[in-house]
């Protein structure tokens, strides 16, 4: 089986160079075959979950988006009618890598491929707390609804019923005792993971209205300077193997780490 190496220009693909993208998305990468991603700005929704949400165009990341077929519905350079599947959510305080489809077969590889193993997954965040140098986090999560918004939680004393084991490597970037820079590689894909699982070692992630230390986050607000009121997760790399007749695809993208990190640490260390 011949394998391709890396994903091909965006660039002269018709449907992505007339893909209506909102304020402060672009294309990454794409390959021919069907796949492509994008980066999502923090604040945009990947794609609403119900009706009524997000109904401001400009708050997701392409308009048009379809809760009956699951999809954004748009046109190519031609006119024709398109569909285009979202392969991975990301919350809407997170920004990064999101990886979408326009052939619904490789959709449906990529979608059973996040749901395994099949996807190797970067982030980084900005945490409160001594990070670990280098360590592996595993936790057994239940999710929970409060007040009719979700919650995730880490089960007390290991699995339960209803539970959903989550793993993840962290490794410390740079930092002190009091704010670090982190790389989390999660090995599964559950909501809120890494979001909790921080939270669950005391160490928080800035800005996480969520799970983090909303006073901790008052408090500090000068020294985020324009930077206040975002959530400091990003996700700068996803990688996905998926095997199409005629050979594996295989397709990375990268998204940089916004310069806002390094300058809230630098501020937030000079105060800690």
């Amino acid at each position: 089986m011949n394998e391709d190496k890396e994903p091909k220009s965006a660039a002269g693909t018709p449907l992505l160079d007339a893909l209506p993208l909102n304020a402060g998305v672009r294309v990454l990468a794409a390959d021919p075959r069907g796949i492509f991603a994008l980066e999502k700005p923090a604040g945009t929704m990947t794609h609403p979950n119900a009706p009524g949400v997000a109904a401001a165009k400009r708050a997701m990341l392409v308009a048009d988006y379809s809760l009956k077929q699951e999809c954004y519905c748009v046109r190519d350079a031609a006119g024709a009618a398109r569909k285009i599947f979202v392969l991975n959510r990301l919350d809407s305080p997170t920004s990064g890598v999101v990886l979408c489809a326009w052939d619904e077969a490789v959709a449906r590889l990529a979608r059973a491929a996040f749901a395994g193993t099949g996807v190797r997954k970067t982030y980084f965040a900005l945490v409160r707390g001594n990070a670990p140098a280098a360590a592996r986090w595993e936790n057994f999560l239940l999710r929970e609804s409060r007040g009719g918004e979700l919650r995730v939680r880490v089960a007390p004393h290991g699995k339960i019923r209803g539970s959903q084991f989550a793993a993840t490597a962290v490794e410390k970037i740079r930092g002190n005792a009091a704010f670090a820079l982190v790389k989390l590689s999660p090995e599964t894909g559950r909501t809120h993971q890494l979001r909790v699982q921080c939270a669950a070692r005391g160490m928080p992630i800035v800005g996480d209205r969520a799970y983090g230390d909303a006073a901790a986050d008052k408090r500090d607000a000068d020294r985020l300077a324009d930077a206040r009121g975002r959530l400091f997760l990003h996700a700068a790399e996803t990688e996905i193997a998926l095997p199409l007749r005629g050979g594996m695809l295989r397709f990375r993208a990268s998204s940089p780490l916004p310069p806002l990190f390094d300058d809230a640490l630098a501020r937030l260390l000079r105060g800690a």
